[in-house]
């Protein structure tokens, strides 16, 4: 009972430390409390913070320099498998501004090639699936708003016909999920973005790429300015160093 314990508090202060890093808050270069003064801010024994480190420092968060101290790695230029993994797992909006921008534009480029294939290879049951998909979002009750319109990107990696392009963007579910719920807590955004679902959807069913890539131009880059501005603002917690 106590293993499990120990590896419950090592394992939540893994999940600490990826979301100071992955938020912005720790940032490349930055040097970590020593072990004994990071195990009392947490909570947990020294060994578990020791343990814990050295997981970090194996899935490339983190750089052991040996008489120095512990230092935040660059994750994202020497990224592993297991870097990956954790970005993947990231459940949250609060996500550092350059990271941001390189997922987004990842999102943006997988998008938009689907949109094209969706319009190449359209078949009926495709785009009825497409089609109940906008339904939902003018649908549904503004609590369940963010749910409809993940359901819609989802649905348009799916009818591309692209099996990988459609794991990839479902890979990074939990991360879209919450920065999808971010951007549709403020109103005048709602009401900028959804209209152009519909218009999307009709460019799709006219099997019109030119158009359809457009709209998803317009839908995403509104999402990524609104989310990149919303990130900048949010209070640097290095200020309060």
């Amino acid at each position: 009972m106590q293993a499990k314990d120990s590896k419950n508090r090592k394992a939540e202060f893994i999940h600490l430390m990826q979301a100071k890093i992955l938020s912005g808050e720790l940032k490349p270069g930055d040097r970590l409390p020593p072990e004994r003064e990071l195990a009392l801010q947490v909570g947990i024994s020294r060994g578990s913070v020791n343990q814990g480190i050295l997981d970090l420092e194996r899935m490339g968060f983190l750089r052991i320099v040996p008489r120095k101290g512990t230092y935040v790695a660059e994750y994202v230029r020497n990224a592993t498998p297991e870097t990956l993994t954790a970005i993947m797992s990231y459940n949250s909006a609060y996500i550092d501004p350059a990271l941001f921008r390189d997922l987004m534009e990842l999102r943006i480029l997988i998008e938009r090639e689907c949109t094209r294939l969706a319009c190449a290879n359209l078949t009926g049951d495709a785009l009825r699936q497409l089609q109940a998909c906008t339904d939902a979002i003018y649908a549904a009750p503004e609590e369940l708003l963010d749910e409809a319109v993940y359901r819609y990107h989802k649905c348009l990696t799916v009818i591309s016909g692209n099996a990988a392009c459609a794991m990839v963007f479902q890979s990074f579910e939990k991360m879209i999920r919450s920065l999808i719920r971010e951007h549709y807590c403020n109103r005048s955004e709602r009401t900028k973005s959804l209209p152009k679902f519909e218009l999307l959807t009709a460019a799709i069913a006219r099997r019109d790429p030119d158009e359809a890539d457009r709209c998803i131009l317009s839908i995403l880059g509104q999402a990524s300015d609104y989310l990149n501005d919303h990130l900048k603002s949010e209070k640097d917690p290095r200020s309060e160093r």
